[in-house]
């Protein structure tokens, strides 16, 4: 007997030909990305917090417009193009799992990479873990958002 689990996960095979993503591939475009981050706040935010004299604030504006850029950093990236940095040089992408051929929404990604993103952090990252053990290779974030991360087709 088929229970509903059971129909959900066959469905994994009607995704339109996706390789999809797995957890340590993740990790590294998850690395470059932070590396990209800490180099634009040694080279941008550090000093602005020198100059302004803020360096041992507890909380400055510095350090709120240095929280909005990486918000937006990873906001704008995966909606406009469904990778940041680290995915693209990893060559991975975030898709729409509901709709394969449209893009992401702005509210998907705000889920996915807010909202989602903060749960997943919740028990130790399991969330983000959770990648390695779906059949899909979503994490928590990805199931909020219905949304797969996939390996690209390289020329």
């Amino acid at each position: 007997m088929e229970t509903r689990s059971d129909e959900h996960y066959a469905s994994a095979d009607a995704t339109p030909g996706y390789r999809f993503a797995g957890f340590w591939i993740r990790v590294v475009a998850s690395l470059l990305d932070s590396l990209f981050l800490v180099g634009v706040s040694m080279l941008l935010f550090n000093p602005l917090r020198r100059a302004w004299g803020v360096w041992g604030a507890y909380f400055s504006i510095v350090d709120l417009a240095e929280v909005a850029f990486d918000l937006l950093y990873f906001i704008l990236l995966t909606w406009w193009t469904g990778q940041t940095l680290g995915k693209i040089i990893t060559g991975i992408r975030v898709v729409n799992a509901r709709h394969s051929r449209k893009n992401l929404s702005a509210g998907q990604v705000i889920l996915r990479e807010v909202i989602g993103k903060a749960l997943s952090s919740l028990l130790f990252g399991i969330g983000y873990m959770w990648a390695g053990w779906n059949a899909r290779k979503q994490g928590w974030h990805d199931l909020l958002a219905k949304t797969y991360v996939i390996r690209e087709e390289r020329d």
